[in-house]
């Protein structure tokens, strides 16, 4: 029976850290306050979540995933780059450190949690609640309530660029396909899941969410046959007047965006030409002739989101940090695919959404909801423990202070 002050510091662990690490994962705080809500600056809430879960670990009795802590290693590495070598010199450098830095205290601060004996559900209820707070405020903002995105016409919610909700939810949902045993929680995760997607107009991000909900649901449609044909009665409609909805904003006059418009008809129409962007495979060929060119050392951190913008993680990797850095980032993420793959697929949709995303997408190096994904299902994947103790060793020459010390016997008492 755990003692009152365990089941206090689990309450703690799930619900409360559980919390501020979905609010870090969902850029809650950060899309709130550049929005213009009244919101707590995010230089502050980030060093007071950091202390929170500090502190709840020490007072658990914590158990570390050795394994998890090699995950840090991409962050150090950046930030001694940009912090000390500073290679690569442009007007936001000082922006660029306290970003790196601020990364760096939400890994701890989520390895921290994890190292809790509730850890993994605070990490569940963290997954929960940043699908909700992700695919509400994109709703919230396709209704005027709130302007966050950075580019008419598409809605992103909390995340400000509408590249980055997709990223968000795909990898949540992964954790939950992993950490909720419920298929039909799961299910009800993945419908409110599909407004933050579909109001993107995101191409890609469409795709490889039907993609991870469409295979965790025939994957496991042979059991749930039953309750699936009433879902697909009652969701269809809603998704085709969803459609309508959309496409009429677009094209009526509410928006008047040509380029939203291509998006929504490339997406209903399932036109891979017109899936393709021109634009990224531009960016992407500059950044590359810009690696040939320093292909060891790189450029230094900040140079892939500042003089180049390749759209691929692994070309803006080796752009700034040479083969060293992409070596570490290539370890980062597909070592537990490898680990999910030797375990059976265990805590799979998490980590095929990291792999995914990477081709495609530059700059979740510097997103916390990268870091979430990859720890929590580092946790799933090594689930051995290991506690520091400090104890002294006992002294084996001391006589035992409950027994009295042996004396010597006389030969003739052996006789008696």
């Amino acid at each position: 029976m755990p003692s009152r002050l365990q089941q206090h510091l689990d309450w703690l662990t799930v619900w409360v850290c559980g919390t501020c690490i979905a609010l870090l994962a969902g850029d809650v705080v950060i899309g709130s306050y550049n929005a213009g809500l009244p919101m707590i600056k995010p230089s502050l809430f980030t060093p007071m979540v950091f202390m929170l879960c500090m502190g709840v670990c020490v007072l658990s009795t914590p158990r570390f995933c050795l394994p998890a802590f090699l995950f840090a290693a991409l962050p150090v590495m950046r930030l001694l780059d940009v912090a000390v070598l500073g290679r690569f010199v442009s007007s936001g450098n000082h922006d660029m450190t306290m970003n790196c830095l601020r990364i760096l205290l939400v890994v701890v601060a989520m390895l921290a949690v994890l190292s809790c004996p509730q850890g993994l559900k605070a990490m569940r209820w963290a997954a929960i609640l940043t699908i909700l707070l992700t695919s509400g405020s994109s709703i919230a903002e396709f209704l005027g309530v709130a302007k966050f995105s950075s580019i008419p016409g598409r809605f992103s919610g909390f995340n400000g660029h509408p590249n980055s909700p997709p990223i968000v939810l795909c990898q949540c949902l992964g954790l939950c396909f992993a950490l909720v045993g419920s298929f039909r929680w799961n299910v009800a995760l993945i419908a409110a899941a599909m407004p933050g997607v579909a109001l993107t107009y995101g191409r890609s991000g469409m795709v490889i969410y039907a993609f991870l909900a469409g295979t965790y649901i025939l994957l496991n449609a042979r059991r749930h046959l039953g309750f699936l044909m009433v879902c697909g009665y009652a969701v269809v409609p809603l998704v085709i007047g969803g459609f309508a909805i959309m496409q009429q904003r677009t094209g009526d006059g509410v928006t008047k965006n040509k380029n939203t418009a291509d998006r929504l008809e490339a997406i209903y129409n399932l036109d891979f030409d017109k899936l393709k962007s021109p634009e990224r495979a531009k960016d992407l060929g500059d950044a590359w002739e810009a690696v040939m060119k320093e292909p060891v050392f790189g450029y230094g951190v900040g140079a892939a989101s500042s003089r180049w913008a390749p759209h691929n993680e692994y070309v803006a990797m080796w752009l700034e940090l040479g083969l060293p850095g992409l070596l570490v980032y290539l370890l980062t993420i597909y070592g537990p695919v490898l680990r999910s793959l030797m375990c059976g697929g265990k805590a799979g949709y998490a980590v095929i959404a990291v792999l995914l995303y990477s081709p495609i997408a530059q700059g979740r190096i510097m997103d916390p909801h990268f870091y979430f994904t990859l720890l929590t299902a580092a946790h799933i994947l090594w689930p051995q423990r290991f506690r520091l103790v400090a104890r002294n060793q006992p002294d084996v020459t001391a006589t035992s202070p409950t027994m009295p010390a042996s004396q010597p016997v006389h030969p003739m008492a052996r006789r008696g």
